[in-house]
């Protein structure tokens, strides 16, 4: 009896680590502009002979990154979590491990580029450190780009596990985020329009056998520069 105890808790607590540890997987920023083919602002009179630099966005996040997945080893504890003001920092996420090759101030920027080249709404658009001789140029800031994460134990510590077997949740993850985003003169340094640009919340369960995106940052910028797109066309 004492010897199947044994044998079974340690193959919850493999199971448990086994888990965890394949939720390690790396995520790399990859930007896929929205496909314009059928809503062509090629016909802007006013733009499309005119060039756009992006500038490096700035970052105004705050810095507070809390990290306490390791509370789920706590007899008692729910769960584990992580409240990340920088996400990118952390080696490790809740479903993934490190970001690579992300830089959101220049991958934003250059992301805006892409756009902005294939809506064609401007002759063209290019990432720039200065704005160069073009026309206009797009100053940017990230306000907020929260990442929100649960490592569910249910009080059980290492053993919460064997319910993600049952088929409860193991993970949770939201993701949130906001920019502003200003296209100006450059040679009056006069504001077209600013405006302030928030996605829609993201939020994801996830179960052992299927676990959820927590990098949805690149889709939720896309449809925030969609909205910018057709911005700028109004305010042509």
């Amino acid at each position: 009896m004492t010897s199947n105890l044994i044998k079974s808790s340690k193959f919850i607590l493999f199971g448990a680590l086994f888990l965890i540890t394949s939720c390690t997987n790396t995520k790399g920023w990859i930007y896929k502009a929205n496909d314009y083919s059928k809503n062509d602002y090629s016909q802007s009179i006013n733009l499309k002979n005119k060039t756009v630099v992006i500038l490096p966005f700035s970052d105004k996040r705050s810095n507070e990154n809390s990290d306490a997945v390791m509370l789920y080893m706590l007899p008692l504890a729910p769960y584990g979590y992580q409240n990340l003001s920088s996400p990118e920092t952390t080696a490790r996420h809740i479903n993934s491990g490190l970001w690579v090759n992300f830089n959101p101030k220049e991958d934003f920027a250059k992301a805006m580029a892409e756009e902005l080249n294939a809506s064609r709404v401007f002759k063209e658009a290019i990432f720039s450190s200065s704005i160069r001789d073009s026309e206009y140029y797009v100053s940017g800031e990230i306000l907020s780009m929260q990442y929100k994460g649960k490592l569910f134990s249910y009080g059980l510590s290492v053993y919460g596990p064997i319910l993600w077997v049952f088929g409860l949740p193991a993970t949770h993850v939201a993701n949130d985020l906001e920019i502003k985003l200003s296209l100006i003169d450059s040679k009056t340094k006069k504001e077209i329009f600013t405006k302030t640009y928030t996605a829609d919340h993201y939020k994801k369960l996830g179960w052992a056998y299927s676990l959820p995106n927590d990098f949805y940052y690149p889709e939720m910028l896309r449809a925030l520069y969609k909205n910018f797109t057709d911005d700028i066309q109004s305010n042509k």
